[in-house]
């Protein structure tokens, strides 16, 4: 398996290389008998490969996993295609340290603990090192010492020097990055006719014997879902609230009780006129008073108050409603309107009322005195309200009741309910997700029927819409495959959309040989009731109307101008299609000189990449043959197979 992940290709590696940051470290912990524990002793039999004379183990891969891996998680079925592919990166990345540290290339200290200091940032303060103690204790959790962490650091600062050395190396040159830019930005345009199928429809057909064929060959597509007959009693809180009654007794019992609730202070029902004179100067202020003496002047004058207050009130509360503040009791204004307003007798108007605000006019339409509302004027809310306390207990009691009467006769359903003055629903051979009358779709409902047998009885219920209920199961019919007659509709469906796919790729195929031979696309489109789409420019990541991202008709950034492309049957555009290159700009790339640097840096880490990783197979490969690397096959393969047991 290990010389199988050796050879595969190296886009399948980098891909390979991104995914394994999701193995789970608790998998390798716990799956391999034995590792996750530092016992300081190395079986010759868990070696896994011997790199210039260091061992790397299996007790070591777990803990280099545990370490890097840290808190993500995979399928465990899929634990076995990746561990061979992270023990080749041990390897090849110890022979390139290896080999590169033969050659004088070092990691100083300082590389070291600026390394640390990223890895290990929540242990360093001000950039020095705070915290051993609880970093030694992290690390032994992970098998690992203060010295394990070090050298790995030390080669990870070393293996990133020698990627660096050959990424520096990767030369690009400027006609390569001239020619990224010519394809990035270069411009197609197209127009093409689109074979829907439903534009087929009416030409498909579907007889007695292709639907039964049909159907015989595709008879596991059709199956009966499980049937439930089974009926609901709904218990809703407003009958339940309508239905309790409370005796004259206990609703004055319950007005004594409260008596403070039915306290009301003295109010007074009062209108205004208001003249803002809030961020006015001293002189505007004169005016401002000046204007308001002459209002009050008309309303004392007998003019129509709510006319003033309408017109002339700048307060957007009340202006609208003649000034009228409504009832209002102390401590709800400002400390010189409430001294007026609980000075004036009811219709009697103020002089001039000045507070922090402006001038106000005020008139009291009416007062009441502070008082304890009379028992029958709160007699109806009170005894809504004693009603709303009380619902959710009689509700529980009621459904409790209905459950216990339908665990002794589960027949009885209808009549338990008629005792209980609360709603049944029958519902009669459907299946889990319909809609039942009055509550609609119920999940809370289809699962509590799920696992039971005929006459059994779900819990109470809590639903939504304040509502509890009970159900009881009266009959479940066991899934099984459809009879034809049954879903003869679906099967001649399907046979149809069948044929009317086929018919839209054939004459996808028609029209291409006849552009190509020379007909007119628009004229071929006429012929067929179809039409030609003619599209604007576009770019190689551009979006192309009618058919998505331009990346699904690649030909038309690479064939000639004037070539006849299809049928194109790519399922993600929907349907097939004909279409013609009608033209292709060449980027004018003197006017993209701010992109350079970037596609010359995208070029140079792609080149990068693929030499890097063919540079460590090379490494290995020669250090294989010096005998500096020694790879055990069959202690891969049984680290491998531990995850099975």
């Amino acid at each position: 398996m290990f010389d199988l992940f050796r050879s595969r290709q190296k886009a399948v590696r980098y891909v390979l290389t991104g995914i394994l940051g999701l193995i789970a470290i608790s998998m390798v912990v716990t799956l391999i008998p034995g590792f996750g524990s530092n016992t300081g002793r190395t079986d010759d039999s868990s070696i896994l490969a011997v790199v210039g004379g260091t061992k790397i183990t299996a007790q070591e891969a777990a803990q280099q996993a545990q370490r890097i891996l840290r808190g993500n998680q995979i399928p465990p079925d899929m634990i076995e295609v990746y561990l061979p592919q992270f023990i080749d990166q041990m390897i090849q990345q110890r022979a390139m340290t290896y080999e590169f540290g033969r050659l004088g290339l070092t990691a100083t200290d300082e590389e070291v603990l600026d390394s640390m200091k990223v890895e290990y940032q929540q242990f360093f303060q001000n950039g020095q090192f705070t915290g051993k103690a609880q970093l030694e204790q992290m690390l032994a959790q992970q098998g690992l010492t203060l010295q394990d962490a070090i050298d790995l650091s030390r080669n990870g600062v070393l293996y990133e020097k020698i990627k660096d050395l050959q990424f520096n190396a990767s030369v690009v040159s400027p006609k390569e990055v001239d020619d990224e830019l010519k394809r990035r930005f270069e411009k197609s345009k197209i127009e093409y006719i689109g074979f829907a199928p439903a534009k087929f429809k009416d030409q498909a057909k579907a007889t007695p014997e292709e639907i039964k064929a049909f159907y015989d060959t595709h008879t596991y597509q059709y199956q009966e879902s499980e049937k439930r007959s089974f009926q609901v009693i709904v218990i809703d809180q407003d009958k339940v609230e309508k239905s309790i009654s409370l005796t004259d007794a206990q609703l004055r019992a319950a007005y004594s009780a409260n008596m403070d609730n039915f306290r009301t202070p003295e109010r007074v029902h009062v209108r205004h006129i208001l003249v803002k004179t809030v961020d006015k100067s001293d002189s505007e202020k004169k005016q401002l008073l000046t204007k308001a003496q002459g209002l009050l002047k008309q309303v004392k004058g007998g003019a129509n108050f709510e006319e003033i207050a309408t017109k002339n009130s700048e307060d957007p509360g009340s202006a609208a409603k003649g000034g009228d503040l409504g009832w209002v009791v102390r401590g709800q204004m400002l400390p010189e309107f409430e001294k007026a307003v609980f000075t004036l007798k009811p219709k009697e108007i103020s002089e001039i009322v000045t507070t922090t605000v402006g001038y106000h006019i005020i008139q009291v339409l009416e007062r009441e005195p502070a008082r304890v509302k009379p028992f029958e004027e709160v007699k109806a809310s009170l005894a809504d309200d004693l009603k709303k306390q009380g619902v959710t207990d009689k509700m529980q009691s009621v459904a409790d009741q209905v459950h216990a009467a339908l665990e002794k006769a589960p027949g009885s359903a209808p009549q338990i309910a008629s005792q209980f003055g609360v709603e049944v629903v029958t519902v009669n051979k459907t299946q889990a997700g319909e809609a039942i009358p009055t509550l609609g779709v119920s999940p809370e409902v289809d699962g509590a029927l799920n696992g039971l047998q005929k006459n059994g009885v779900t819990p109470v219920l809590v639903l939504p819409a304040n509502r509890m209920a009970v159900a009881v199961l009266i009959e479940k019919t066991a899934p099984r495959p459809s009879e034809l007659k049954e879903v003869e509709g679906k099967v001649r469906d399907a046979v149809l959309q069948a044929k009317i796919i086929t018919l839209a790729q054939d004459k996808a195929k028609e029209a291409a040989e006849k552009v190509k031979a020379g007909a007119d696309m628009k004229a071929v489109a006429k012929s067929m009731k179809l039409d030609v789409t003619e599209s604007a420019e576009f770019g190689r990541n551009d979006s192309v109307e009618g058919l998505g991202h331009s990346a699904l008709i690649p030909d038309a950034f690479s064939m000639p101008v004037g070539t006849v492309v299809g049928p194109v049957n790519n399922p993600t555009i929907g349907r097939p299609i004909v279409y013609k290159i009608l033209d292709r700009k060449e980027a004018d790339i003197s006017g993209h000189a701010a992109e350079r640097a970037a596609i010359l840096a995208d070029i140079k880490r792609r080149r990068g990449q693929m030499e890097f990783a063919l540079f460590e197979d090379s490494v290995v490969t020669k250090l294989a043959a010096e005998g500096k690397v020694k790879i055990y096959h069959d202690a891969i393969k049984r680290l491998v197979s531990s995850f099975h047991q």
